[in-house]
């Protein structure tokens, strides 16, 4: 056998590997990608970068330290109704108190479960970006995980 057969297998045994090698890439990218997607849903953080969402967290958490406060005030502002006060008129001034501190109280809960919600967002926003990297190691990450 001549040198130029031999060399001509050899190229030719490469070239098949790496052809071999990019689909097998390509088809672990697409099911990599598919996966992430699936996991992730809908991601309204998406765009921003590391350093901005945990200044966000950070602002939201300190956030969610006020709105709490004002929660405990509202709920200790509940006072027990009475039965009976006397008259119609103070009946009808004590229930729209009541009425009053339980809209107070149901306000308060639904900002604690806002800022707590946005902050469980941004939570699973850096998760996803400490699980499957940024940027080009992201990619990486698609191509070379099995």
């Amino acid at each position: 056998m001549s040198h130029h057969s031999q060399s001509g297998r050899a190229t030719g045994s490469v070239l098949l590997l790496v052809i071999l090698l990019s689909g097998m890439g390509a088809w672990n990218y697409h099911r990599n990608f598919r996966i992430e997607k699936e996991r992730e849903g809908q991601r309204p953080y998406e765009g921003y970068g590391v350093a901005d969402l945990d200044a966000l967290r950070e602002a939201y958490a300190t956030d969610l330290e006020v709105v709490r406060a004002q929660f405990d005030a509202a709920k200790r502002k509940r006072v027990r109704p009475k039965r009976d006060v006397g008259s119609m008129t103070d009946n009808v001034a004590q229930f729209q108190r009541t009425a009053r501190t339980s809209s107070a109280i149901r306000d308060a809960a639904g900002d604690v479960a806002d800022r707590e919600g946005q902050i469980s967002e941004l939570d699973r926003e850096l998760a996803i970006r400490m699980r499957f990297g940024e940027g080009l190691m992201r990619h990486v990450k698609r191509l070379t995980t099995i």
